[in-house]
């Protein structure tokens, strides 16, 4: 662990509630400033770790994302003669939005395993670790956005609604940080449940609309297609992107909902196996 590190995750974090409430006031926003800091610092360390020593660096960031384009594009287009109209932008948009949820979670399930040395030590904010796991997915994301845009821009064209894409974006990070939340302390008293995580990310590359589209699933299984979350962000990113068009609130309303409420649940569960889980690591 380098000095700068070290400085970072050592600084004590500000008291709160000081007798002034002027105090206090500059209390929580210190804690704040600490808190961001932290987890800024996590996401960039891991980013510039994963990529040092490379001759393309950030641009491996892209690489997964392509590679999966041409070949799902290849398969579903040439070999099973799949139509649907700008199918490339089609496929992108779905691909940017899955790998970002699924390497979060394969991240955040071990957030606290994989940072052991963090997770022990005394005061430290441990609710961070499974956040940065979703920013570092997030980021991931952010650096493949530009070629799916300048894509679209290229052909089907950009339309006023896409600066909406803000919206389903923050939905996706807050129910991604809710689930890190929840697995990261269930991974440490239960590990199985990584093994459980990581199939259910390979079925759900599978039973998430990447690349069809609603009318393509049978009637008896649209319970499943409803039921999943990332159906509708990901719905919600080809309407704005591709189609023009603003979701629905019934859309999103639900996800945002869920997505809240899983975020809660996740802090809830956490916050209550803080102290226990040292002991279990």
């Amino acid at each position: 662990m380098t000095q700068r590190t070290s400085s970072i995750l050592e600084t004590a974090t500000p008291p709160v509630g000081s007798p002034s409430g002027l105090r206090s006031r500059r209390s929580l926003l210190g804690q704040t400033a600490y808190l961001r800091d932290v987890t800024l610092h996590l996401v960039r360390r891991d980013f510039t770790t994963r990529h040092r020593g490379s001759l393309l660096g950030w641009l491996w960031a892209l690489a997964p994302a392509l590679l999966q384009l041409g070949v799902t594009f290849f398969v579903f287009t040439k070999v099973l003669g799949l139509h649907q109209p700008n199918y490339p932008v089609f496929l992108l948009t779905g691909i940017l939005a899955w790998n970002w949820f699924a390497r979060s979670l394969l991240l955040g399930v071990y957030a606290l395993e994989g940072r052991r040395e963090l997770a022990m030590r005394p005061g430290f904010p441990m609710l961070i670790l499974p956040v940065s796991a979703a920013l570092i997915g997030l980021l991931d994301y952010v650096i493949t956005l530009p070629v799916l845009l300048i894509a679209i821009a290229v052909g089907p064209g950009l339309h006023p609604s896409a600066l909406m894409l803000p919206v389903p974006v923050l939905i996706q990070l807050v129910l991604s940080v809710g689930l890190c939340w929840i697995l990261a302390p269930l991974q440490v008293y239960y590990r199985d449940v990584g093994h459980f995580v990581g199939i259910a990310v390979l079925l759900g590359f599978w039973i998430t609309p990447i690349w069809y589209t609603r009318d393509k699933v049978p009637s008896e299984f649209m319970i499943i297609y409803r039921l999943n979350p990332m159906t509708h962000l990901i719905e919600a990113q080809r309407a704005l992107l591709l189609e023009g068009k603003l979701p629905t609130a019934q859309q999103l309303g639900f996800v945002a909902i869920g997505a809240v409420v899983t975020t809660v649940l996740g802090y809830i569960l956490l916050t209550r196996l803080r102290d226990s889980v040292p002991e279990r690591m």
